[in-house]
């Protein structure tokens, strides 16, 4: 069991030792204030940017997957004691669909692939800003079956897609935060830094700074989302205080951080000016901290998915906005 982590733990450990080769690639630009754990900003050096206009995309389109019935038993998150109910999970995931569509979002659905077990997880398969999408390289080889239909569908759509050519490299899109200004890409079982700069290759225009990710997240969107323009969300503990720090001592802007209680209610969609997130019958602390912090600025929608979180999903999991 050990020796199947292994991996991972080296990537964890190196992750500092390659902070010094980000640097002169431009990967990653620090700003010299220390890290303050619970401020209610963080705000580098006067020479930083208030950034108080993130240019947060505004979407249009989203693409989703069905689920296939392999997930129950096949889903790299399977738990044995936490077995997917299928009939549920798709009760649940079509009013996930609906939702987008009302929120007049035009979904494109494609259809389950038994042999896919986790395609409905299309999140991993690509970073899309604008007209351009990276497709990723899942270190699971058979999730990269998951890309190539994805990436058939974006050009379909019009999207420019780009390849990672580059066998050292692994990355899923549950590791990468787009904030508007910049991306944090998370150091995970799932994604490394010869991955990361892929992701900046693709869109040399944004800085990317990477987020040491640690068991039992399995992506850094499990512990850093976006709740709003500039505002980030974050679980009061110590993977919280990790992605924070980085934040403060990398990020040239000024974001405000909103903590919740427990990593479980961290991952939230914002679309257009609605924040999608947990509900108060799953989670009702970190319901509460949204409708104080957000609820006067933001229409808010509460939304479960928990048949899928049987196997490790959240709410970005299930789409890919642009």
């Amino acid at each position: 069991m050990l020796l199947n982590k292994l991996p991972w733990l080296v990537e964890i450990i190196v992750c500092r030792a390659h902070y010094a080769n980000f640097l002169e690639q431009r990967l990653i630009k620090p700003c010299s204030e220390n890290f303050r754990a619970h401020s209610s900003t963080c705000r580098p050096d006067s020479a930083m940017s208030a950034a108080t206009d993130f240019n947060f995309p505004r979407y249009t389109r989203a693409l989703v997957r069905e689920i296939p019935k392999s997930i129950r038993h096949q889903s790299e998150g399977y738990d044995e004691k936490k077995r997917v109910v299928m009939k549920r999970a798709l009760e649940e995931h079509a009013g996930y669909v609906q939702m987008l569509r009302d929120l007049g979002l035009d979904v494109t659905v494609l259809p389950a692939d038994e042999a896919m077990p986790d395609c409905v997880f299309v999140e991993d398969t690509c970073v899309v800003v604008g007209d351009r999408a990276l497709m990723t390289r899942p270190p699971c080889k058979p999730r990269r079956k998951e890309v190539d239909a994805v990436e058939r569908c974006l050009k379909s759509l019009g999207i420019k897609t780009h390849r990672i050519y580059n066998k050292k490299a692994i990355l899923e899109g549950g590791d990468v935060l787009f904030t508007g200004k910049e991306f944090f890409a998370g150091i995970s079982s799932k994604s490394n830094v010869e991955g990361h700069k892929a992701l900046a290759e693709t869109f040399p225009e944004y800085p990317v700074h990477s987020v040491p990710v640690e068991e039992p997240e399995f992506h850094l969107k499990g512990m850093l989302c976006v709740a709003a323009p500039g505002t980030l969300v974050m679980p009061r503990n110590k993977w919280g205080k990790t992605a924070w720090e980085v934040v403060c001592e990398r990020s040239e802007y000024t974001y405000t951080p909103m903590w919740v209680p427990n990593h479980y209610g961290v991952n939230c969609l914002q679309i257009n000016g609605t924040v999608v997130h947990c509900t108060e019958k799953d989670y009702p602390k970190s319901c509460q901290v949204f409708a104080e912090t957000l609820g006067g600025d933001y229409r808010l929608i509460q939304r479960s998915i928990g048949e899928l979180g049987k196997v490790e999903a959240g709410l970005t999991c299930c789409s890919v906005l642009f």
